[in-house]
């Protein structure tokens, strides 16, 4: 029933992902409109005077994700002319890096373009992934497309500074990632480190050189940097922290997340628990004063994410809110050891067979979800309730915060779930 974006759009979303980074589709017109439009609405780097700046080839007043246009002639014949063409136009920001990624169709072809770029002397100001993506999960995608893009820009080695730390595995397709990186910020700097950079979410050039400096890296998901991790220990030694418990989502994670960095790194999680418990307890007097408290306990739900969030999101529902799994799906992309985690929460929990069952078999209280399956499965009658946990979800424009990791994703989950009137 869901349909799952490929590793293609989030190869597309990985480049994307970086404050100076730009995606260049190598490709016909009409794979451009969707994902310049979706990329638009995780990360919007516009700027006022856009569509004059880039009414010229291949952007066409547009400036997320320009495109060569290919068309049958160039299937036929090669598109090398159009790389050659495009690159001083694309290149003439002096401010972006561009990443040449192919279209299906395109990967068939077999053009280098890592040779074209070479040969037109852009090879410090473009690069190409020349990987066909199509067939691997989002996750996948995103997280092959940041390694890339870090062996090619080769930061310098340099010292370690002490208590720095880089946060990997946030993906600007998660709901409101800004605000979920300032919550993470905000309790890593409760225990004594300093964030230098966040690859796949909001990092520059310049924040990719200073990360190397970096004393750890942090894991939020780990679908989405498994391999960019193992690149900075194995070019840089700089370990990774991930926690067993999954990603930060909900006041349980949020504090085991955080307890088990500063267990690793040897620093004081007093200050942030201090934080947490002042959220509990805040959110245990708006429970006891709401009318619905006891209508959500025993509610069943249905949770269809990446695997890192459905395990701390299935248990904080389960114990602290006493909600039933009725359905359990991950999305593709998840590793196996998370998989026997999550199977094995449920076991416990008497509610084995959630495990990839229909989520639409009965009527349910709680669909949590990508924002199109939540909707659709409210729509249809599925569920009394839609709750929106990730992309894609283009149809809701937000202004006030609305992520999932944190504490700020702790509070946003509950006040759609106790908003259920």
């Amino acid at each position: 029933m869901t349909i799952y974006p490929d590793g293609f759009t989030g190869a597309l979303m990985a480049v994307e992902s970086f404050e100076d980074g730009r995606a260049v589709l190598h490709g016909p017109g009409g794979c451009r409109g969707y994902h310049s439009y979706a990329i638009s609405r995780c990360y919007s780097k516009a700027r006022q005077g856009d569509y004059e700046k880039y009414s010229v080839p291949y952007f066409f007043g547009q400036p997320r994700v320009p495109c060569t246009y290919m068309d049958e002639d160039d299937y036929i014949h090669g598109s090398d002319h159009k790389i050659k063409e495009s690159l001083p136009i694309l290149c003439s920001d002096g401010d972006v890096f561009n990443v040449f990624i192919r279209s299906p169709g395109a990967a068939l072809i077999g053009d280098n373009i890592t040779d074209a770029i070479e040969r037109a002397g852009f090879s410090d100001k473009a690069m190409a992934v020349e990987e066909s993506l199509i067939s691997q999960p989002f996750s996948s995608g995103y997280d092959h497309t940041v390694r890339t893009i870090l062996k090619w820009m080769r930061p310098e080695k340099r010292g370690t500074l002490p208590g720095t730390v880089n946060i990997l595995g946030l993906p600007i397709s998660s709901n409101d990632w800004e605000d979920a990186l300032e919550d993470l910020k905000h309790l890593l700097e409760l225990i004594g480190l300093r964030v230098l950079s966040s690859p796949g979410a909001g990092c520059s050039r310049r924040d990719v050189s200073e990360s190397v400096a970096a004393e750890f890296n942090v894991i939020v998901s780990s679908e989405y940097c498994a391999r960019t991790a193992k690149f900075y220990e194995e070019e840089y030694g700089i370990p990774a922290i991930s926690c067993d418990s999954g990603s930060p989502v909900g006041f349980d994670a949020v504090e085991e997340w955080i307890k088990t960095i500063a267990s690793e790194t040897g620093k004081s999680a007093d200050r942030a628990e201090e934080l947490i418990r002042d959220r509990r307890e805040r959110v245990f007097r708006r429970i006891k004063g709401c009318l619905y408290t006891n209508k959500v306990k025993c509610n069943d739900f249905v949770a269809m994410a990446d695997g890192s969030v459905l395990l701390p999101l299935i248990g904080w529902l389960y114990d602290y809110l006493g909600m039933i799994p009725e359905s359990v799906t991950p999305d593709p992309g998840g590793d196996e050891e998370t998989a026997v985690r999550i199977r094995s929460l449920l076991r416990s929990m008497g509610a084995e067979d959630a495990w990839r069952s229909d989520p639409a078999s009965r009527k349910t209280d709680f669909a949590f979800a990508d924002g199109h399956t939540a909707e659709m499965l409210e729509m249809t009658g599925s569920c009394f309730k839609g709750i929106d946990i990730g992309y894609p979800s283009l149809a809701r424009t937000r202004f006030l915060p609305r992520p999932i990791y944190g504490l700020s994703g702790a509070m946003y989950l509950l006040d759609e779930i106790f908003s259920k009137e």
